[in-house]
């Protein structure tokens, strides 16, 4: 698996998602242009995967982490929703309420 497949793997919670992440763990983030770029439908399908509990909260937080913090994933078509669920602190405990208001605004 190569990095490129690796973070589609974790960006779209594959089947391979444990593998994937060691590569990514592995592998440091590029300083270039971005490998993967997450996309509007993926993360309306992430939340709403989460929203029908086939994915924890707690994972979503961890999942919004890395893609803020990885220079390799573009990310600037979501970027203030990956900055919402990646920043608890400041926006508030994630909530499946709250995930479900962020779908509605994804939506419109």
């Amino acid at each position: 698996m190569n990095i490129q497949k690796a973070l589609a793997e974790f960006i779209t919670f594959g089947e391979h998602r444990d593998d994937a992440i060691s590569m990514i763990i592995s592998t440091p983030a590029e300083e270039s242009a971005p490998v993967y770029t997450l996309t509007k439908p993926v993360l309306i399908d992430v939340l709403t995967r989460c929203i029908n509990h086939e994915i924890e909260i707690d994972d979503l937080e961890l999942w919004a982490n890395v893609i803020d913090s990885r220079s390799d994933i573009g990310c600037a078509e979501c970027e203030g929703v990956i900055f919402a669920l990646s920043n608890g602190e400041q926006m508030g405990e994630l909530s499946h309420k709250k995930l479900e208001q962020l779908l509605a605004l994804l939506k419109e």
